[in-house]
């Protein structure tokens, strides 16, 4: 169980490192430093946990201010 969740909280994270660096305008296969790699590989759950967290906060504030934005 732990290396299930392990392991897609590290396809998560590269997922979103690639999708960084597509941004970026960054080709991911050439400029993956490899530090960055090792970190994803030790603190993927935890990347992931605070990302979505993240977003989850980032999302619910915007829901929030645009029902302030209707009501006036």
């Amino acid at each position: 169980m732990i290396y299930t969740i392990w392991i897609v909280s590290i396809i998560y994270c590269v997922i979103k490192m690639y999708r960084s660096y597509n941004k970026k305008g960054i080709d991911p296969v050439y400029a993956t430093p490899g530090l960055e790699t090792l970190a994803i590989l030790v603190m993927a759950p935890v990347l992931m946990a605070v990302d979505i967290s993240l977003t989850w906060v980032r999302k619910f504030k915007e829901y929030k201010e645009e029902k302030q934005d209707r009501i006036f």
